[in-house]
Order: C-alpha cells, then sequence, then structure tokens
C-alpha cells in the first residue's frame, strides 16, 4: 500500500464496524488493537468480553453448561456489539456461522476473514506465550478446530486476507483499507 493511498483517508472513522473473523491463531486480536488504535476507535473481541462477564473461557462455559448456555451467551454479546458504530469487533468463525449473529453483525459492518496455511497457524499457536501446544493431544484438538472454523469459507460474500506471508503492518493497512473501502461503498 502506498503513502499516498494511506493519506487519502478520510479523517473520520468509518461509521460502520468492521469485524474481523477467522480460523484461531489467524491473530484476529493482535491485528484488532493496532488497527482500532490507528483509526482511532473502539476495539471489542467476543471471547474476551465473554470471558470477563461469566468469569470464565467459552470452553469452560461450554464444558459446565453446555453447548446452547454458550451460544446464547454468543448470540446476547452479537446482538449488543451490532449496536455500536465505528468499532473493530473481533468474533470467532463459529460464531459467524451463526445466521442470527452473522445477520446483525453484517448489517453494522463489513467482515473480513483473516486466514493462514495450517503449518503457519501451528508456528503462531506453539510460539505464542503459555503456549500449550507442546501436547500432541492439545495440537491435534487445535487443528480439528481450525478445520472445523475453515465452514467460514463457504459464507458467500465475505472477504478473505490470507495473512501467511505478510507483516503485522501490512496485515493492518490491508484491513484498514478495506474497512475505508468498503464503508464508502454503502454510503
Amino acid at each position: 500500500m502506498s503513502a499516498a493511498s494511506i493519506t487519502s483517508r478520510p479523517s473520520a472513522p468509518p461509521y460502520h464496524n468492521l469485524i474481523l473473523t477467522g480460523y484461531m491463531g489467524v491473530g484476529k486480536i493482535g491485528i484488532g488493537r493496532p488497527i482500532a488504535a490507528r483509526v482511532g476507535v473502539e476495539f471489542v473481541d467476543l471471547e474476551s468480553e465473554l470471558n470477563i462477564r461469566e468469569g470464565m473461557t467459552s470452553d469452560q462455559v461450554r464444558q459446565l453448561f453446555g453447548e446452547a448456555r454458550l451460544k446464547a451467551l454468543e448470540t446476547d454479546l452479537c446482538r449488543e456489539f451490532s449496536l455500536r458504530r465505528s468499532a473493530v469487533i473481533s468474533v470467532s468463525g463459529p460464531t459467524l456461522l451463526d445466521a442470527t449473529n452473522r445477520e446483525r453483525l453484517l448489517n453494522s459492518g463489513p467482515a473480513l476473514v483473516l486466514t493462514c496455511r495450517l503449518d503457519e497457524i501451528l508456528r503462531r499457536l506453539h510460539a505464542s506465550p503459555g503456549a500449550r501446544f507442546h501436547d500432541p493431544r492439545v495440537r491435534a484438538a487445535a487443528i480439528n478446530q481450525v478445520r472445523r472454523e475453515r465452514q467460514i469459507h463457504q459464507i458467500a460474500g465475505l472477504r478473505t486476507l490470507d495473512t501467511t506471508r505478510l507483516s503485522n503492518d501490512e496485515i493492518v493497512e490491508n484491513a484498514i483499507a478495506f474497512w475505508y473501502e468498503r464503508t464508502s461503498l454503502t454510503v
């Protein structure tokens, strides 16, 4: 991306939200925060918000209360997030696979699916602080989760960005350009 295209952006942040989704390990949070900071808007992550409100992770909610309770909590958060404007919202691929959540969120702004090659996802997860992926069982579960999350590609009309060979700055700039481009199309 050239410096001219960066400076040609409007000074005001887009009115619509930017929805970031994708597989576990592609860096939705690590990319979402710098996007929000550069544009000067709020960043919210569904998993983090659920963890704060419930005092446990989504996996813990699923184990203790079942899949239905987790889906209800995600739906409530998606309803709340869809009412925001000019925010970067990070949600998991499975959350966006739910038709109600998808409709609500996509009505609030465009979605960008961050993707990555499986070997790179595993490398990132392995290298992340506190990684548990040294255990083959945990690694196998992660691979299965990523395979399930690939269903996000079956949703028509979602733009994808392969992050495998891009630096964080390149990913951030591409995502911001996409956001401004899509927002200008809807105005």
